[in-house]
């Protein structure tokens, strides 16, 4: 094709001539296409991005039909759209990398917080069914934090009753963790 033939079809191009979007995607889509896909490797990336370049072409005719050279305009365009490609590939990789590791942690913080939420229905299943003295010392040692001689001074006993109590009420939340898990 001879320079005055390209002004020719671009100056029609950029009236809207459909025969003459025709000539120039038969003049250059072939060539497009390989300079593309040997960037791209992959013959169909390589067809989608020549076609929506060539979309490109249409919908920008008013403006591509002032341009000097309409192969180094098109050459552009592809050599644009294969980086566009390329840094598009890369943030998607990179978000679901990202996706993959938060569903990863989120999985294992559940996995976590239903284990530690069972281990919890255990510990009170096992402080229900002590013995009524043993149960308040646990609570009071456990639950509201107070120390042994503070416990021992609040229910009036010794403190080594009060240790002993929590002495066996730990033994008795170790049996029904143990029963739980076999």
């Amino acid at each position: 094709m001879t320079r005055e033939q390209e002004i020719s079809l671009l100056e029609a191009l950029g009236r809207g001539s459909r025969d003459a979007f025709a000539a120039l995607y038969n003049e250059f889509a072939g060539r497009c296409y390989s300079f593309v896909e040997s960037l791209v490797k992959d013959s169909q990336t390589a067809k989608d991005i020549t076609h929506d370049i060539f979309m490109k072409v249409w919908l920008r005719r008013e403006i591509i039909s002032k341009v000097d050279s309409f192969s180094s305009y098109l050459y552009r365009m592809a050599r644009n759209a294969v980086m566009d490609k390329f840094t598009s590939d890369t943030i998607r990789s990179r978000y679901a990398s990202r996706q993959l590791l938060c569903q990863d942690e989120f999985e294992s913080y559940i996995d976590e917080k239903v284990a530690a939420d069972e281990l919890q229905m255990l510990i009170f299943k096992a402080v229900s069914r002590m013995p009524e003295q043993r149960k308040r010392i646990f609570t009071l040692s456990r639950y509201k934090g107070l120390t042994n001689a503070e416990i021992a001074e609040s229910v009036g006993i010794n403190i080594r009753t009060v240790e002993n109590h929590i002495t066996l009420a730990l033994a008795d939340i170790r049996t029904m963790l143990a029963e739980s898990y076999k």
